[in-house]
């Protein structure tokens, strides 16, 4: 009886320890988490007010609205981003993030983590020296005759340097790096880039036979090609558009789906814009300062593209900084998300109805016109794939010289069988400010496609004009930043994630 006591009062002491110490491990989690959360919020305040400057900077940098100081944030930039305490602390943390109770600090580990990886490269020292020496070349100014700088070089050098950055980091090489930090994966993007080759090749191929049957062509050149691509353009964007203020006709078409403008803390400017850029949307302060720029002569549809990173931003709710998907770090924001809830606001004015009450035309030469645009898509889907493979291959190729990589692309790609190939010199700032982001255009039109069709199942025919249809942008779209990822996004809005083949089946490509 005495050992049965002795044994059971063991047990209770036991039991009592173990809870106790369960306890305090508990406690010292919960601790831990605090401690992790604090500081992360201060650093988080430092990255968002650098982010406001390097914000103003570009928006002087394309508006030439005041000198553009790019150096100075981008340096704070650099001090935050390697600072020892902050770096050590995610390395800690983000192998057990799933430990992490709270989901929101749980996300902000892993977003930092992609932060911090992106600005191994792009805040390196070398790098960092000459990505800005390149984008004061790129500054709108008329003080300096800028004709015998040599941008391929000097733009080849910068490839060749992230691509050394990235192998030191551990990855075969920058595109691999990079599809780790944009969310979208490098396996995702090959399977990606695979799936839209096949799908759309026998289409493209059926435009390319008919246009040398049409045209009596023994070859298909360039200049065959690109007139498919015009072919698509011409007919792609609204015409005869009656409303000739683009403000104000953004302004009207947004009051349409039920927001009002004028309580938007935004400003939009037209002005002349350097090479290869159309517009440019910057949100400087989100949610509470969004401004926009667009190169001259620009239609509706880009004004409206704009506007809708702005209002991807300015309804953003996250109240978390590094959630907010500021653009300045490569691996803060999806970028074809960003460039999906652009999309899906330009949509709009390829909306028939839309189309029928701000343009001039007819609803059969509307009809004509889209019938002719899905004709010609393939061409439009296959350009883009020239397009932002002849960037990727430059990481991935690099010993091929550029016009060896554009001939050998325009071949797989446009199908174009003579050797008489005018090759583009490299001269785009995109590919020093943005780096392999093109691939994100093709996304954005299949993201803003997704969700037009949901759109018309859920508000009718007419959803350009019903006022519900902008509190469900921003529900599910726009509130919750960066909080989810992409795809989580599109299932949260359409009830699926990015459906490729509901694309091609909306242009009828078989």
């Amino acid at each position: 009886m005495k050992s049965f006591l002795l044994l059971k009062s063991i047990l209770r002491n036991l039991l009592f320890i173990s809870i106790l110490f369960f306890g305090f491990s508990v406690i010292s989690c919960s601790n831990q988490e605090n401690n992790l959360d604090q500081f992360l919020s201060k650093m988080e305040t430092r990255y968002e007010q650098i982010a406001f400057e390097l914000g103003d900077a570009y928006w002087n940098f394309y508006s030439a609205e005041a000198e553009a100081d790019l150096k100075a944030p981008k340096e704070k930039f650099y001090n935050l981003l390697v600072n020892d305490t902050l770096n050590n602390l995610i390395e800690e943390w983000y192998p057990k993030r799933s430990e992490i109770k709270d989901t929101i600090l749980r996300e902000r580990v892993n977003k930092w983590h992609r932060v911090l990886l992106s600005a191994k490269v792009e805040y390196d020292a070398e790098i960092m020296k000459l990505r800005n020496e390149l984008e004061e070349k790129f500054e709108v100014s008329e003080k300096e005759d800028k004709s015998n700088y040599n941008f391929e070089n000097n733009i080849l050098k910068l490839i060749e340097l992230r691509n050394k950055k990235s192998v030191e980091l551990g990855f075969d090489n920058y595109v691999h790096l990079s599809m780790e930090t944009n969310g979208l994966g490098y396996e995702w993007f090959l399977e990606f880039v695979e799936m839209v080759d096949k799908s759309s090749l026998e289409a493209y191929k059926s435009l390319v036979e008919k246009t040398k049957e049409e045209s009596k062509l023994y070859e298909f050149g360039q200049m065959d090609a690109y007139q498919l691509f015009s072919q698509f353009y011409k007919n792609y964007e609204p015409t005869e558009v009656k409303i000739k203020d683009n403000i104000e006709l953004v302004k009207t078409s947004l009051n349409n789906i039920g927001i009002d403008y004028d309580e938007l803390p935004a400003k939009l400017v037209e002005m002349k814009l350097p090479p290869g850029i159309g517009g440019q949307g910057l949100m400087i302060n989100i949610p509470n300062d969004f401004r926009a720029v667009m190169t001259l002569g620009m239609d509706i549809s880009v004004w409206m593209h704009e506007m809708g990173h702005g209002l991807h931003g300015l309804y953003n709710n996250i109240n978390s900084p590094i959630l907010e998907g500021y653009e300045w770090v490569p691996g803060n924001a999806n970028g074809s998300f960003a460039e999906g809830m652009a999309e899906t606001l330009a949509w709009f004015t390829r909306n028939i109805e839309w189309q029928k009450k701000y343009t001039n035309l007819s609803e059969e030469k509307i009809i004509e016109r889209k019938n002719t645009v899905k004709e010609y898509v393939p061409a439009y889907i296959r350009f883009h794939l020239y397009r932002f493979m002849t960037e990727t291959m430059l990481y991935l190729q690099p010993d091929k010289k550029f016009n060896e990589i554009q001939k050998e692309l325009a071949k797989k790609y446009l199908l174009i069988d003579t050797e008489n190939f005018r090759t583009q010199v490299l001269s785009n700032i995109i590919y020093i400010s943005y780096p392999l982001y093109t691939q994100n255009y093709l996304l954005a039109d299949m993201i803003a496609s997704q969700i037009h069709k949901t759109l018309e199942e859920k508000f009718g025919k007419e959803y350009a004009f019903n006022k519900d249809v902008g509190e469900y942008l921003i529900h599910n779209f726009y509130s919750n930043g960066e909080y989810f990822n992409w795809n989580q996004r599109l299932i949260k809005g359409t009830g699926k994630p990015l459906d490729i083949e509901t694309y091609f089946d909306y242009y009828n490509i078989k």
